[in-house]
């Protein structure tokens, strides 16, 4: 890949515009999501559970061997590069050694990788992908060498990139299919919304294409058709590889070879993750990749101690959730050790605080409208908790007394209402399913005659029902040692209406004995001073 003698091409590439241009419509597909409150500038934890990604399995031994071939022949890899990986039947990368946390497992040139520099210097692509985004401007160069078969300078590699034959994606799935499988599921309107953005970016490429014929002849451009710029952009979204160091995302051979998985919360030890997981930690080497400005190559560094034979995964460096990795790779994590599902809350405008509110929130950070916090599975959401600590707040000199740091509670009848509040998010998001069990979703994982769509959709829905069922199971524990509805007049039990009932329902078989008792009572003349006082009851008519 061409550059500037000074300038390394990814340092080029971080500083290249990769949306500016683009139609609003079009951010979903020219960039993969982060996670909320973490942008994908921030550093990730490096740690994720051992699972295998079919997106990256299934590669001819034959042409994983000409890929290494070429590579080291005609590009000059040095051998050391990948000495300790090597790719076997199906291109699955195991360790040829043991390695110890820290220890470079991979190390690729920059002149093998290709990034948006590489599509900025190509003579088919580079004016279509002007003012477009990253991913769509790898998704035309991706087409354009397909087109050429084994006449590209790249068909070693691109011959390993998977097709529409090897990797369903879901944005080769129909919109009902979508809405029937995916009901309920954060992720379906992502789905279809990512679906209609491919179709919109596909057209507006061929209005472009149209609109300049001296610039792009149509002849030129007959391989560009939209089966094959969506399978190309299907491609890149589940092998392109983000680096941090670089601001860049980036295909790299060899490197999207290895299985992504997701990873795990900050601050989690990638061996505890995997164990986590069903696997002890030494049984796979966690890879966390990067741009090494020193070398000037993408480095896959092992996060954790690993025995030789051990496979190797890869952390995902955007820190997505098991829908979002499915959305990019049409695969589902099941051992997600970090998923996670995002809730979103927000200040009442009808507040007579709201206007300090919003500007104290937004000091911090956050929006006052429609703020997004990740919820794990093993983990409270202090600063979620936090956030509508403050946003409930009644009084001005409550305001301060949140804390953003540590899980303080403002008052009872504070804590009371946002873990209400929660608990009714939580039985919400469960009913939008077409069934709220986990046991609904086991069943049909067990059946034999479900599609492969259907068992993907499954584990998705399965592993969101568990999400939403641990923040339930964390509210009710935390709404457990408050006996009662808190009050200004204190403690209320919070079942005294019922009990109220039940009293009524259990004193009916004395009622017609009380009813006789006071007729006799009546009778003896026991209330004829009542009567002629005016007395209690008010009954008295003064006739006496």
């Amino acid at each position: 890949m061409s550059a500037s003698a000074t300038t390394p091409p990814l340092a080029a590439a971080s500083t290249s515009t990769r949306s500016s241009a683009s139609a609003p419509s079009r951010a979903r597909v020219a960039t993969a999501r982060a996670p909320p409150r973490r942008r994908r500038g921030d550093a990730t934890t490096a740690a994720a559970a051992v699972a295998v990604a079919p997106a990256v399995t299934g590669v001819d031994v034959a042409v994983a061997r000409e890929l290494v071939a070429w590579l080291t022949v005609e590009k000059g890899l040095a051998d050391s590069s990948a000495k300790l990986v090597t790719f076997g039947d199906g291109a699955v990368p195991t360790l040829v050694a043991d390695v110890r946390a820290g220890e470079p497992l991979l190390e690729i040139p920059q002149n093998l990788a290709v990034t948006s520099v590489d599509v900025s210097d190509h003579p088919i692509v580079a004016g279509l992908a002007a003012g477009r985004g990253e991913l769509v401007g790898l998704a035309l160069w991706l087409c354009c060498e397909r087109a050429k078969g084994s006449l590209s300078d790249w068909a070693p590699y691109v011959n390993t990139l998977p097709t529409g034959c090897t990797v369903d994606h879901p944005l080769r799935w129909e919109e009902s299919e979508i809405r029937s499988l995916l009901k309920g599921s954060p992720t379906c309107e992502q789905a279809v919304g990512r679906a209609v953005d491919a179709r919109e970016e596909y057209a507006s490429i061929r209005a472009a294409i149209a609109a300049d014929a001296d610039a792009y002849p149509a002849d030129a451009y007959e391989f560009l058709t939209e089966l094959a710029f969506t399978d190309a952009l299907a491609t890149v979204l589940a092998r392109a590889v983000w680096l941090n160091a670089a601001n860049v995302y980036a295909l790299v051979p060899l490197v999207d070879l290895l299985p992504v998985v997701g990873a795990p919360p900050p601050g989690v030890n990638p061996a505890a993750a995997a164990a986590d997981a069903g696997a002890r930690g030494l049984d796979a080497a966690v890879g966390v990749v990067d741009y090494d400005a020193a070398t000037e190559c993408v480095a896959v560094v092992s996060a954790n101690d690993a025995r030789q034979t051990a496979p190797v995964v890869c952390a995902d460096a955007l820190g997505r959730n098991a829908g979002d990795l499915f959305l990019s790779t049409g695969r589902v994590n099941g051992a997600h050790v970090g998923d996670y599902l995002t809730f979103v809350t927000s200040t009442v405008m009808s507040d007579k605080l709201y206007a300090a509110k919003k500007q104290i929130l937004e000091g911090m950070g956050y929006s006052a409208d429609a703020q997004a916090f990740p919820v794990f599975a093993d983990r409270m959401p202090l600063q979620l908790f936090a956030y509508m600590r403050f946003a409930r707040v009644q009084e001005p000199s409550e305001l301060m007394t949140v804390s953003f740091e540590e899980d303080r509670i403002v008052s009872p009848m504070n804590e009371y209402e946002i873990l209400q509040l929660l608990m009714g998010d939580a039985r919400e998001m469960l009913a939008e399913y077409e069934n709220s069990s986990e046991e609904f979703e086991l069943l049909q994982l067990k059946e034999t005659n479900i599609s492969e769509r259907q068992m993907t959709a499954a584990k998705l829905r399965l592993g969101e029902k568990r999400l939403i069922n641990a923040t339930t199971t964390a509210v009710r524990k935390r709404l457990a040692p408050i006996r009662g509805i808190p009050t200004k007049q204190g403690l209320e039990d919070p079942n005294a209406d019922l009990l109220e009932i039940f009293d009524a329902i259990e004193n009916l078989p004395n009622k017609p004995k009380q009813m006789f008792d006071e007729f006799r009572a009546w009778a003896r003349g026991d209330y004829e001073d009542q009567i002629r006082g005016g007395g209690k009851g008010g009954g008295g008519s003064g006739c006496g």
